[in-house]
């Protein structure tokens, strides 16, 4: 598998994913961007009071950040945002691209997988989906991609951090 040092986080101040954020940040080098440097500031010192010696990086640019990094997840503001996602599209070549969408950000992008494809022909698109709504529930996440490697180094990911994770490839 895979050796995976570095996950930039595009979109950084969805705080939904900060439980995520803030497991892969006790594990990896990470490096933040959103457009919004107040949250992104916010998030930033929050990860780093739950682990202080933690490798986090705030990026001020989504094409270095990307560049950088091993894994690109896209959150929050920028799974839609076409001049984010056009920035970094050179740069994710040959990397897993994973499409971290919450329940209301699923209806909305559901129709893009196919673009998020054509838009990263060379990347691995990932869609990891939050389908828990309870907040004392364990977190569980659906995994949809086409590439069936990149599915198991999510997954192991997600799992390795302690979330549950239901995998789906889609042919």
């Amino acid at each position: 598998m895979q050796n995976i040092k570095t996950i930039a986080v595009i979109g950084a101040s969805d705080r939904r994913n900060f439980p995520v954020l803030k497991e892969l940040s006790s594990r990896y080098q990470m490096l933040l961007f959103d457009k919004n440097v107040k949250e992104l500031s916010e998030i930033h010192k929050a990860l780093l009071l739950e682990n202080r010696y933690a490798s986090i990086e705030k990026m001020n640019c989504e094409t270095n950040a990307s560049w950088e990094a091993d894994i690109i997840i896209l959150s929050g503001f920028c799974i839609n945002d076409a001049d984010v996602v056009q920035n970094i599209k050179n740069v994710a070549t040959a990397k897993i691209v994973i499409i971290m969408e919450n329940d209301d950000e699923f209806t909305k992008s559901i129709n893009h997988q196919v673009s998020f494809d054509l838009i990263f022909p060379h990347s691995k698109i990932i869609e990891v989906i939050n389908i828990n709504t309870d907040d004392k529930a364990e977190i569980e996440f659906l995994l949809e991609g086409h590439d069936a490697y990149a599915l198991d180094i999510v997954s192991s990911i997600f799992e390795g951090i302690g979330f549950n994770t239901y995998v789906s490839q889609i042919n």
